[in-house]
């Protein structure tokens, strides 16, 4: 979740907790894949924000061992509350203004900064949270892909949340634009990774999207950017087990911070 009061998508929203799973499982394994190529390693002090329901803390927990340490954060902590292992702290933190901590050796977040009309400072801030030489991992989405689909309604239905989005602040091209924040922020041998699919209707990501869409339903028809009937067919393809269609982008950027270098 993120932070301010500028969430569309709240916990407290029914079915957000699937919602959340159908994410958690969608997009950890890539997310795991890259946090281990970031060197994370046993004894390592962490921090996850807008951490939504725990599912990347967990794995950490595992990975830092009995030595190593997680805090894990959201504005809302309801659904965190339910972890409990001996080397994770609950804390509801907002990003934007709460206390971070500092000297971790790695910080993380996913899907938290597209949210936050404060993404640049936020991005000073966690930067700031991370020891000399420690690692940050940041996975936001690029929705690139999506316009390349070819389906015109589905097409049309893209461009429509687009706009929507923008007009809530929302930035869904924030993934390009995450490696230079890094390089400005003081961090070196940063890399950026832009990893999509293609799905299928009625698969995993499918599912997700579904749910994202229904969950946002009364907002998006009352910005009248997507009409009733491009949300209805929509929703039908995302349940057409012979649709095919891309993904967004998910770009995860990795950055080594400097021993040194003061940020630009």
């Amino acid at each position: 979740m993120t932070d301010g009061g500028t969430y569309t998508l709240p916990h407290d929203l029914p079915g957000e907790d699937e919602r959340l799973t159908l994410m958690s499982e969608m997009l950890d394994p890539q997310l795991f894949f890259r946090l281990t190529q970031a060197g994370v390693a046993e004894g390592w002090r962490c921090l996850e924000v807008g951490a939504g329901n725990g599912s990347v803390s967990r794995w950490l927990s595992g990975q830092v061992g009995p030595a190593g340490s997680v805090l894990t954060s959201d504005l809302d902590i309801d659904l965190l509350k339910k972890i409990d292992l001996p080397n994770v702290t609950v804390r509801k933190i907002d990003v934007t203004t709460g206390d971070l901590g500092s000297g971790y050796d790695l910080v993380v977040a996913r899907a938290l900064l597209h949210h936050l009309p404060e993404r640049h400072a936020v991005v000073a801030r966690l930067a700031d949270a991370v020891r000399p030489g420690g690692v940050i991992v940041l996975e936001e989405p690029d929705f690139h892909p999506v316009l390349a689909t070819d389906s015109p309604t589905l097409k049309e239905f893209w461009k429509g949340w687009l706009v929507w989005a923008d007009r809530h602040q929302i930035d869904y091209f924030v993934g390009r634009k995450l490696p230079a924040m890094l390089v400005a922020e003081g961090f070196d041998e940063v890399r950026a990774y832009g990893e999509t699919i293609l799905y299928r209707g009625d698969s995993l990501t499918a599912r997700y999207l579904e749910a994202t869409m229904r969950e946002l339903h009364e907002s998006l028809q009352a910005s009248g950017f997507i009409a009733e009937s491009v949300w209805s067919d929509a929703m039908t393809l995302f349940r057409n087990d012979g649709f095919w269609s891309w993904q967004n982008s998910y770009v995860t950027s990795i950055g080594r911070k400097s021993p040194t270098r003061q940020p630009a």
